[in-house]
This record gives C-alpha cells, sequence and structure tokens, in this order.
C-alpha cells in the first residue's frame, strides 16, 4: 500500500517535471512502448515511455525491462550537493539508445521549479520565493567558502597545525638546494678515489 503510493507520487512527480521541458520528451518518444524499472535503494517502480514520451507508472513490473535504473539511497543527497558524484553512482543497464537518452537527460535536464510553484502560487510569489532560494543558496555558498578559508588560515597560521604554502615553498627550496650539494660531494668524492 504505501510503496504504491510512493510509486505514484514519484510516477506524478516526473511527469510533472518533465512537462516543464518539451524538448526533453520529445528525445524520449523514439522511445514510446519501452519499459524502464527504476530501483530507489529497494523502492521499484517501473515505467513505460508513452507516446507524448513522458514515462508512465507501468500496471507491473515487466519481466524483462528495456532499461533498469539502480540509483542507491547515498546518490540522493549528492544530486543536490554534488549532481557529478551523484551520477557516478547511478547504475544504467539494458538498451544501450535508451540508456544514453537517460544518461543525457540526467546531466542536462534543470527543472524550471520556478515555472511550477507558479502554477501552485502564482507567478509573481513564485518568482520572488525563487530569487529568495537563489539568494539564500548564494549566502550559504559564500558562507561555507569563508569559513573553510578561515579555517584553513587558523590551522596554518595560528595552531600551526598544517604548513603554509609559503613555509613548504622555503622547505621544497632547501631540499633542493640539498641535493644539489649531495650531487656535487659525489662528484667529487668519485673524482678523488
Amino acid at each position: 500500500m504505501v510503496t504504491n503510493a510512493l510509486q505514484t507520487i514519484l510516477s506524478n512527480g516526473l511527469r510533472t517535471l518533465l512537462s516543464t521541458a518539451p524538448w526533453a520528451t520529445h528525445r524520449l518518444q523514439p522511445f514510446t512502448g519501452c519499459q524502464i524499472v527504476l530501483d530507489l535503494g529497494g523502492l521499484t517502480v517501473p515505467f513505460v515511455i508513452g507516446p507524448e514520451g513522458i514515462p508512465a507508472l507501468a500496471a507491473a513490473r515487466p519481466e524483462r525491462a528495456d532499461l533498469s535504473i539502480r540509483i542507491p539511497l547515498s546518490a540522493l543527497p549528492l544530486l543536490l550537493t554534488d549532481q557529478p558524484a551523484a551520477l557516478r553512482q547511478l547504475h544504467l543497464e539494458g538498451s544501450s539508445g535508451l540508456a544514453a537518452e537517460v544518461g543525457f537527460l540526467a546531466k542536462n535536464f534543470r527543472p524550471d521549479l520556478e515555472e511550477l510553484l507558479s502554477r501552485v502560487v502564482g507567478d509573481l510569489m513564485a518568482h520572488r520565493m525563487a530569487q529568495t532560494a537563489r539568494s539564500g543558496r548564494a549566502w550559504a555558498q559564500d558562507s561555507l567558502r569563508r569559513l573553510t578559508d578561515s579555517l584553513a588560515e587558523y590551522a596554518t597560521e595560528e595552531a600551526r597545525l598544517v604548513a603554509s604554502r609559503s613555509s613548504l615553498n622555503r622547505f621544497a627550496s632547501e631540499v633542493e638546494r640539498l641535493a644539489q650539494d649531495v650531487q656535487r660531494l659525489e662528484r667529487r668524492m668519485a673524482g678523488r678515489f
């Protein structure tokens, strides 16, 4: 019962997201009738691609799907923070043509969340909410960058937990000078014996 509800929510969410990008559904239209099984950390959702290019929830899991997609649960948070790392955990198996299209969509599809939000709260409010979200994200990224810079400076300059770049460069040049001195000494010693 819960699984069916989750499958329906996932299917409707996918349909809604794809409705904001006609180019994406156009790329899937040649695969009309193909069956895809999505395994999301143990939750299996069977889809069939409709004539509009939109995957719809299939009545039952097919015996042999045209494409199987496995996404471990550990990849889900990465979809928001590090999409390339999340995509590396994606496992596609089956039709190479369909897998190539799904892979292309996974890399390039960016749903217009502002458009989706405008359907619920109206254009003006959706624009303001999206603007606020973008500002919040920029602030969070800037704060994280400043925090890491401050921690790096503290670790190198104040606590001396890590050597600074200048002291590492100085040490490397001293090691290089020592290596040259040892080579000169070895040549001298070789000449005497």
